[in-house]
């Protein structure tokens, strides 16, 4: 297959035919030798590449990434003209020219509507519609024009390229410049052509340079990619034996993350609950056992808190736990009076509510056996919490070796 054939390359040269500006691509002519010249220096460069042999698609792809992409070619026929705010100086006095036209088509168009409008409307309403009409239809114009021409500018057009216009969008852009100031930009546009090839010849000599700086370096690149495989051989052990740590670590940690979130969150819902009692029925409960709960709540409430504050400290704190953790053990030392007072006051307790009705109440008796039931549940759940402050006291001593150990 010719090299003049080649996919990769028609691609590449199609690709910056398309990103190339469109005053470049109304002069077909030049259009067509500096995309002629660019196709013989991408195969020239893959020839040098291919050292004398068959160029390949990789040899191509590769002198297209020294010629740079067809956005970087396109750029440098981008660079023409003064810039003067956001349009270009020769491209201002045209943009003034075109503004003040439409402006003129715009007031002429509504004193002809004004004038007919004479017959059938009072004259202040006919001449606010016309004052109002002129401004919005200025203020959209010049919207409209200006973006037109900042698009110009920023493709590089110049008033000599508008001459190849249609005649019907001549009329409507009309622009007069003297034969010095065509002259001028003729020139221009030469030298920016002139510019762009040198800049692409330079970027092929940058890339001669880059092909024999990376011959010179290939023997220093392999020493250097041995040394790097020796590196990230040892580096991948240490980090292999530092995640086996923080696993062990993790897995003595006496604190988890899922436990405390439960009990903040629990915590501050079920206490805001028993506070808000929102489930209070007049006559279902005794009012004294709905101020056991108002406080109940609130203690469970503050609990939810300082798990708030476990949790904002970090699992990882250690410190922090500790101190944290003897602080609730000691809080959770409150709910025993509550439980023991609950104890000593059964009538209070709404067992006909849980029972539904089966059993009326608890008597204060001893020998009754709803008391005793009643006696060895609040036991129960006293022993509970007793247990629990020993665990909290097991997890501190566990935080103070794993504290000693990393």
């Amino acid at each position: 297959m010719s090299v003049l054939d080649n996919k990769i390359l028609k691609d590449y040269i199609d690709q910056v035919k398309k990103k190339m500006p469109e005053w470049l691509k109304w002069k077909e002519e030049q259009l067509k030798l500096i995309l002629d010249d660019l196709k013989k220096q991408v195969i020239y460069e893959a020839n040098q590449i291919a050292v004398g042999g068959e160029p390949t698609n990789k040899d191509f792809q590769e002198a297209i990434d020294h010629m740079g992409s067809p956005e970087s070619i396109a750029k440098l026929y981008k660079r023409r003209g003064k810039p003067k705010y956001f349009i270009t100086e020769e491209l201002f006095e045209f943009y003034l020219r075109t503004l003040f036209f439409f402006w003129g088509i715009i007031i002429l168009i509504n004193i002809v509507v004004a004038v007919f409008q004479v017959f059938v409307s009072p004259w202040w309403e006919i001449i606010g519609s016309a004052f109002s009409g002129i401004w919005v239809g200025c203020l959209i114009s010049a919207v409209v024009i200006t973006i037109v021409f900042v698009y110009f500018s920023y493709e590089g057009f110049l008033p000599e390229d508008f001459g190849i216009f249609p005649k019907r969008l001549a009329l409507i852009f009309p622009f007069n410049l003297t034969e010095e100031e065509m002259e001028e930009t003729r020139e221009s546009t030469k030298q920016t052509l002139e510019e762009a090839k040198i800049l692409r010849d330079e970027k092929l000599a940058e890339a001669k340079t880059r092909r024999e700086l990376q011959a010179e370096k290939l023997e220093e690149d392999t020493y250097l990619r041995k040394e790097k495989m020796a590196q990230a051989k040892t580096l991948r052990k240490a980090k292999l034996a530092q995640a086996k740590a923080k696993r062990a670590l993790k897995e003595k940690e006496p604190v988890s993350l899922g436990e405390l979130i439960f009990g903040a969150i629990g915590g501050l819902i079920f206490g805001l609950i028993l506070i808000l009692q929102p489930f209070s029925v007049l006559g279902l409960f005794n009012t004294e056992f709905l101020e056991w709960l108002t406080i109940f709540g609130l203690l469970v409430f503050i609990n939810g808190l300082i798990c708030l504050i476990r949790l904002a400290v970090g699992v990882s704190n250690h410190t922090g736990q500790q101190i944290l953790i003897v602080i609730t053990t000691i809080y959770n030392i409150s709910y025993i009076p509550m439980l023991l007072f609950l104890l000593q006051h059964p009538e209070i307790f709404p067992i006909d509510v849980f029972t539904g009705g089966i059993i009326t109440a608890i008597p204060n008796d001893i020998s009754d056996i709803k008391f005793i039931i009643y006696f060895w549940v609040i036991i129960a759940i006293v022993i509970g919490i007793i247990g629990g402050m020993i665990g909290n006291y097991y997890k501190v001593y566990k935080l103070s070796r794993i504290k000693k150990e990393y």
